[in-house]
């Protein structure tokens, strides 16, 4: 639930792009506590960084949901299906590394580089303009069956509740 709020909340004050960043930054802090857990010397401290890279993670999965509706408003289900699908992609290549390296602390401490790097490559998408429907600036076909209107410029699922609008 944090990605999600911390999503809407940008969304709220910079827009799309506001959604964008936190996504690069909460990933980025994920692989950022992969890392640090990697190398943490005891038990109570790996716990500790584990909770805190857990935290990271679930809010990246949030942020990422955050994002999902806006890539194609038309197709939601089908981006989401194939966000879910790359998730279980990145557990099996998880599972190699570990088969690859032999030694979980090293394993770890590479998969959050991976993920750090991974991270950084959002920063690509900043100069991607948005153009779903919830901006208006994408023309909603009337012949979709079951399309709601309602939801054109609404960002969140407040909005819809309340009825505003978001200008940014």
């Amino acid at each position: 639930a944090w990605g999600g709020m911390i999503s809407d909340w940008s969304y709220t004050r910079w827009g799309m792009t506001g959604r964008k960043y936190a996504h690069i930054i909460i990933t980025c802090g994920e692989g950022i506590f992969l890392v640090i857990f990697s190398r943490m010397p005891t038990l109570g401290s790996a716990i500790f960084m584990m909770i805190i890279f857990s935290l990271f993670v679930q809010s990246a999965e949030g942020s990422t949901f955050g994002i999902v509706p806006y890539v194609d408003p038309k197709n939601t289900g089908g981006v989401c299906g194939f966000v879910g699908a790359g998730g279980n992609i990145g557990a099996v290549i998880w599972g190699f590394v570990f088969l690859a390296v032999g030694n979980f602390a090293t394993g770890y401490l590479i998969l959050g580089f991976i993920v750090f790097a991974v991270g950084l490559t959002g920063i690509f998408t900043i100069y991607i303009d948005d153009t779903s429907h919830r901006k208006g600036s994408v023309v909603m076909d009337k012949s979709i069956s079951g399309m709601d209107r309602t939801l054109e410029r609404k960002s969140t699922g407040v909005e819809m509740i309340k009825g505003g609008t978001v200008t940014a």
